[in-house]
C-alpha cells in the first residue's frame, strides 16, 4: 500500500514512534521499504503537534535520517484538549499556520509517491481530536480519489480530561463523514494487554504500565493488519500460538 502517513498530536506521534521502530527494524529492507519510504530513503510520514516535545523525542529515538525535516511540524502552544481550539486553531503569531503547513507538507509528500492510494492517520479521539477532524476533512477535499484510513485511540473510560467524551463524539462524527475506514483501539484494552504481557497479577487498572508498552501493544496489532510479514511476528503473538497448537494437534 503506497500511502502517506500522518501522525497527529501527542498520542498519534507516540503511537507512530512504536510503529516506525517496528518497521525500521526489519532486516529485509529492499523488499519492504517501498510502501513506507520515498525514493531518497525518507519515511513517507508527516508529524504534527501543537507542542514540540513529543515530535522532538520521536526524531531522536527513531534512527537518524529517517524523517524529512520539513515534515516535522510543531506549534508553540497546546490546545487544552479543546476540540474547537484544535479545529479552528489559535489566532496568534506562529500558531495560525499550523494547519496550512501540515497540508502543504502532505501535498508535497503525495507528489513524491509513484502512486498515491491514500492517507493513514494516527490520532486520539480525546486530545488533538479537533485538528484530526479538520485535517481529514481537508484531505478529502484535496485528494477525493485517495482513501483515508483512521487509526483512532479511544481515551480511558475514567480519563483525566472532562472534555474527552465530547471530543470523541465530535471526532467520530467527522470520521464517519469523511474517512473510508476506522480502526478503533481502546486505551483500557491496550492497558490490559500490556499488563498481561508483563505478567502482572494485580488488576490491570492498578498496574504501573508505561505508555510505551501500551503503544507497543497497539503497534503489534497494526503490523498484523497493515504489514503482515513473518519477520514481525513474535513467539507470543496470538496467531503464532494458535498455529502452533494446530500443528501439534495434526501430529
Amino acid at each position: 500500500m503506497s500511502a502517506v502517513w500522518l501522525q497527529i498530536g501527542q498520542c498519534g506521534n507516540q503511537l507512530g514512534q512504536e510503529w516506525w521502530q517496528t518497521i525500521t527494524s526489519t532486516k529485509n529492507k529492499k523488499d519492504d521499504m517501498y510502501p513506507f519510504y520515498s525514493h531518497n530513503g525518507k519515511l513517507s510520514v508527516v508529524c504534527v503537534d501543537s507542542e514540540p516535545k513529543v515530535v522532538k523525542k520521536l526524531q531522536k529515538q527513531i534512527k537518524r535520517g529517517a524523517f524529512r525535516e520539513s515534515n516535522l511540524i510543531v506549534g508553540k502552544q497546546g490546545r487544552g484538549n479543546n476540540w474547537a481550539f484544535g479545529y479552528h486553531g489559535i489566532h496568534s503569531e506562529g500558531e495560525q499556520n499550523l494547519f496550512t503547513w501540515t497540508m502543504e507538507s502532505l501535498r508535497k509528500q503525495v507528489e513524491r509517491r509513484d502512486y498515491y492510494c491514500g492517507t493513514v492517520l494516527f490520532h486520539s479521539l480525546g486530545g488533538g481530536a479537533g485538528l484530526s477532524s479538520r485535517l481529514c476533512e481537508a484531505i478529502r477535499e484535496e485528494c477525493p480519489l485517495g482513501r483515508i484510513l483512521s487509526v483512532s485511540v479511544v481515551p480511558h473510560q475514567a480519563g483525566e480530561s472532562p472534555l474527552q467524551h465530547y471530543n470523541s463524539l465530535l471526532c467520530l462524527s467527522w470520521l464517519q463523514r469523511y474517512v473510508d475506514g476506522v480502526l478503533l483501539f481502546w486505551n483500557d484494552e491496550a492497558l490490559r494487554q500490556a499488563s498481561a504481557l508483563q505478567g502482572k497479577d494485580l488488576p490491570y487498572s492498578s498496574c504501573q504500565v508505561s505508555f510505551s508498552a501500551m503503544n507497543t501493544s497497539i503497534a503489534c496489532c497494526l503490523t498484523g493488519l497493515l504489514h503482515p510479514l513473518k519477520a514481525f511476528r513474535t513467539p507470543s503473538h496470538p496467531e503464532n500460538r494458535a498455529a502452533e497448537r494446530r500443528r501439534v494437534s495434526w501430529k
